[in-house]
């Protein structure tokens, strides 16, 4: 039932970042339990409150803190804090294989910052979690990885990532610096998506927009969801200045705020659903969470050679009908963001017919999957960025 439990567990985090209860510490147990308060005509009453730690895998802290009340003139106890998670800080060395291997204990250190998740109740397993800068270089060169091995941070041929955990849970706290004024994204790859097995062609996305002066998102991003509907935001924000997903660049110097940070005007990565205005304009929500849709049907699936990955990635190539397969899902968003009017109907047919994951969605084939967000002045659209890059 681990569904069910990284449901629970994923709105426990989200709240534990909001009121500031995450702790640092991967061997903590729990919070203190708050101080109570003092009675007329006595002092206040101290508190014995601690909670016990959190569960398995990074569940919800416990709450069994009850306290002691106070002294003479009768304090009222204060109520027991949550408990924080438990989170293996063990890591994988360096030079890691490629290979998308799915491994459960590899946590990863610190505070939680995000979820990744497949749908809205499958967690994402043991997914490669990078954080990429858009490169401000030459057409087709690799994005810039962040990540450190200062930290401990296995690599790749992509870069240095961390693991998401048992219930999809990750964190990048203080595991990078990023240039101000460049944008930057997460990419999760690979990992087990519904006690399914590993699949290999598990790709997601969510850009953190344009990087502060701090050099971290720390402070402007509390909680991240990484799932299928923020990949296509994404995917469409970037499609103009990208081959695939960790190959995206703007040769402006420095990068020019467009890109990957209009993928906040389609979605949010804080909910993790689309948005269903922007200031006097209608988002195309429904299309947008159909798309999300037709990926899930890929990443829930138990592997990269299922009839979902095989007739999305067949249907998804880079020119359309035709070009390079992708070999993941958040590749083959970007592609149907550049080719919109290609392969509609047998793209519309892998989203899941019994409850899809994301509502409202189209309730038949549409005529195209363009995205266009058209202003009251200009027509203009957040789809016209995903025009086909100059090669």
């Amino acid at each position: 039932m681990r569904h069910l439990g990284y449901l629970v567990s994923s709105l426990l985090l989200f709240s534990l970042f909001l009121t500031g209860c995450g702790s640092h510490n991967s061997t903590e147990l729990g919070t203190s339990g708050g101080g109570g308060s003092g009675g007329s005509g006595g002092t206040s009453g101290g508190t014995s409150g601690g909670t016990s730690g959190g569960t398995s895998g990074g569940t919800s802290g416990g709450t069994s803190g009850g306290t002691s009340g106070g002294t003479s003139g009768g304090g009222s106890g204060g109520s027991g804090g949550s408990g924080n998670a438990i989170i293996d800080t063990g890591h994988e060395e360096a030079g890691a294989s490629d290979s998308y291997t799915y491994y459960p204990a590899a946590y990863a250190r610190g505070p939680y910052q995000g979820v990744v998740n497949g749908g809205q109740s499958r967690a994402v397993v043991g997914a490669r979690i990078y954080v990429l800068q858009v490169n401000s270089s030459d057409f087709g060169n690799s994005s810039v990885s962040l990540l450190r091995s200062a930290t401990g941070n296995p690599a790749d041929s992509i870069g240095h990532y961390v693991r998401s955990s048992e219930y999809g849970g990750f964190s990048i706290a203080g595991d990078y610096t990023c240039t101000a004024g460049h944008q930057v994204y997460l990419y999760a790859r690979g990992g087990n998506s519904g006690d399914d097995g590993p699949n290999s062609a598990i790709g997601l996305m969510a850009s953190l927009g344009t990087c502060p002066g701090s050099g971290n998102f720390d402070a402007a991003v509390p909680f991240i969801f990484v799932n299928e509907v923020t990949t296509v935001a994404a995917a469409y924000a970037m499609a103009g200045i990208a081959t695939d997903a960790t190959h995206v660049i703007a040769s402006a110097k420095p990068v020019s705020v467009t890109g990957v940070a209009n993928a906040a005007d389609l979605a949010s990565t804080v909910t993790g659903f689309a948005n269903s205005t922007l200031a006097t304009v209608e988002v195309p929500r429904t299309k947008l969470h159909t798309l999300a849709n037709i990926l899930s049907a890929c990443i829930n699936s138990s592997s990269s050679t299922s009839a979902s990955c095989t007739v999305l990635f067949g249907s998804a190539r880079s020119n359309g009908a035709s070009g390079a397969i992708p070999e993941e899902t958040a590749t083959a968003a970007i592609n149907i963001a550049r080719n919109p009017h290609a392969n509609v109907a047998a793209l519309y047919a892998l989203q899941p017919r019994r409850a899809p994951p994301f509502m409202p969605a189209l309730e038949s084939p549409p005529a195209d999957f363009d995205l266009s967000v058209a202003t009251e002045s200009s027509g203009n659209s957040v789809a016209s960025l995903a025009s086909r890059p100059n090669r």
